[in-house]
């Protein structure tokens, strides 16, 4: 599920920023439906959730918004019919099924109730891949008012996915990038039409906004 609670970026909800030929989030959902029988978008508000009509994504609205990228996973994770979810922020442009598919495979393989990316030490939860069950810890985390992903990580037995093995699987590490100044739009932009081959258009942005 990508979440779309981001912040706005030049006066734009970042994840309606264009990528490519698409907004951000339609490349997200695009890599997602390669992966995942449905994908479902959890946003902050209504108002939200009517900028992204047009898309004509199902959406969730954050039962506890206010709370970060926790309330919104345990959202998610409530209303999941799945053995599992592939969670993803409407920031990161270039989300991979292969890299989710290696994910689910080493969560599955371990018996983990997560598999999250550690890129040089880094832990990447907002890229991941969580069993149904961990809704119950969400609630815990929840209820101690600990609103901090890594405080979840630390309550469930988690594999930690390195470098090494998506270098192994031929897989780019651009995959847990995401989007927060104008100068990582601006390398974005750039990224896509090298790799992907498309002309990027579209306004320069500038720091007014963040």
């Amino acid at each position: 599920m990508a979440g779309g609670q981001g912040r706005r970026m030049g006066g734009l909800m970042k994840a309606l920023l264009p990528i490519g030929e698409q907004s951000m989030i339609e490349h997200v959902s695009r890599q997602m439906s390669r992966l995942c029988s449905s994908v479902t978008v959890v946003v902050a508000s209504e108002e939200q959730g009517k900028l992204l009509s047009g898309l004509n994504y199902p959406y969730l609205i954050d039962e506890t918004p206010g709370r970060g990228p926790l309330a919104a996973l345990h959202t998610a994770l409530a209303y999941n019919c799945y053995s599992a979810v592939w969670v993803s922020a409407c920031d990161m442009p270039f989300v991979s099924d292969k890299a989710a598919a290696l994910l689910l495979r080493e969560m599955e393989e371990s018996g983990s109730m997560a598999a999250v990316p550690c890129l040089e030490g880094q832990l990447h939860p907002l890229q991941a891949i969580y069993r149904a069950e961990c809704v119950e810890q969400v609630e815990r985390c929840l209820q101690e008012g600990d609103y901090r992903m890594k405080g979840l990580l630390n309550k469930l037995n988690v594999v930690r996915v390195t470098e090494d093995k998506f270098h192994a699987a031929g897989i780019n590490l651009s995959f847990i990038e995401n989007i927060n100044t104008p100068e990582q739009y601006e390398a974005a932009l750039q990224v896509a039409e090298e790799e992907w081959g498309v002309a990027v258009g579209g306004s320069r942005l500038s720091n007014h906004g963040l």
